[in-house]
């Protein structure tokens, strides 16, 4: 037992202990300590026996606090998804989810929040209570465009904080299966031979798929009239292509190779190739750059409320980074396995900040011509 029960034994106030060595007597002291020390406590209203109490009182208090924290989580954990069900998307973090819940413990839930492009979710999670027990799959269209074109929208960056980057996809311009087209310059070609003006799907109103998908028709010189839609995103702009009540679309690599032997892609909206399309023309190699960078990808993640514990984040963010570079998960995912795209905490908030940087021309150029 510990000597600081030395002081509360009859008498022990008034012994001459120096101050130093009373303070070494709290050292080691433990929770575990606290309930045989104040049974042995005789209370007696002296200011030295105050100011001993108060301080056994703090150091019970310290480490019932480091107990309850070490057992996170305690109960279920929830992951705010924006995007509709069958994406995907969905299915890897379905994936992860499950990885997740077998290491700590307690299930990892999928709690769909769609609408409002995916800003319905992060107006969820941004009022969700930091505790760690609310994440939030954060995306580049509600996180970064969403918030350019609508600044009055109830969060920004500073109210969430980095888990990890997950996923990146890369947009493509897609066509159906059945159009005369095979190439980018071959679909140039037929437009502009009985100067179609083209019905062009472009995803949600205020998407990054619009904005890079529209400045590449501007650089193509091609005429559109953008055809928005707030539901399914890529599952209407697909349903739009086969229909025939679309021209062209951006695209989606993953959604398509699901859809295979029905549409097709022409070129990839990147100035790199990308490992999902390997094969695929980019945008320089057909001579149509559009200047995006990486930037340009459909990025998404995992974040937190501001504010939630740090010694939660570190837990959640080792080990979301072992699972996303785990050879044996990324099998699991098969071709899906392209679309990870591992960022740590810090290189996913840089990501935030660059992404921002780029669109904000992009979205003032589209916000001036609608008005």
């Amino acid at each position: 037992m510990l000597n600081i029960l030395g002081f509360f034994k009859p008498n022990s106030f008034v012994n001459h202990q120096s101050a130093s060595a009373r303070e070494n007597d709290l050292d080691g002291f433990t929770s575990s300590d606290c309930s045989s020390t104040f049974g042995r406590i005789k209370m007696q209203y002296s200011r030295r026996k105050v100011l001993m109490v108060a301080a056994v009182a703090a150091l019970c208090v310290q480490g019932l606090a480091t107990t309850a924290q070490a057992q996170y989580p305690e109960k279920p954990i929830s992951i705010i998804y924006p995007w509709s069900p069958g994406q995907p998307f969905e299915v890897v973090l379905r994936k992860l989810s499950e990885e997740m819940a077998k290491e700590l413990g307690q299930p990892v839930v999928i709690n769909t929040v769609a609408g409002a492009g995916g800003k319905k979710s992060m107006v969820a999670a941004a009022n969700a209570k930091p505790d760690g027990y609310t994440l939030v799959n954060n995306w580049v269209a509600p996180q970064i465009a969403g918030k350019l074109f609508d600044p009055s929208l109830p969060y920004d960056n500073n109210d969430f904080t980095p888990i990890s980057g997950v996923m990146a996809i890369p947009f493509t311009m897609t066509v159906s299966k059945s159009h005369p087209a095979n190439t980018m310059l071959e679909f140039i070609d037929w437009s502009k031979q009985e100067s179609r003006t083209l019905n062009f799907g472009v995803c949600a109103p205020q998407s990054v798929p619009r904005l890079v998908g529209e400045q590449f028709m501007r650089v193509a010189g091609l005429k559109f009239n953008s055809i928005p839609n707030s539901g399914g995103c890529m599952s209407d702009n697909m349903t739009g292509l086969l229909n025939g009540s679309l021209d062209i679309s951006v695209g989606i690599v993953p959604a398509t190779q699901i859809m295979e032997g029905q549409l097709k892609h022409l070129v990839l909206l990147s100035d790199s190739p990308h490992p999902l399309a390997p094969d695929l023309a980019t945008t320089k190699e057909v001579g149509l750059e559009i200047g995006w960078g990486s930037a340009v990808l459909g990025w998404g993640g995992l974040a937190a409320p501001a504010g939630t514990p740090d010694d939660v984040l570190v837990k959640l963010r080792n080990l979301v980074g072992r699972i996303l570079q785990d050879e044996a998960f990324l099998k699991d995912l098969g071709p899906l396995r392209n679309m990870i795209d591992y960022k740590t905490p810090e290189d996913f908030q840089t990501l935030w900040t660059d992404t921002e940087v780029l669109l904000s021309p992009h979205v003032a150029v589209l916000k001036k011509g609608n008005n």
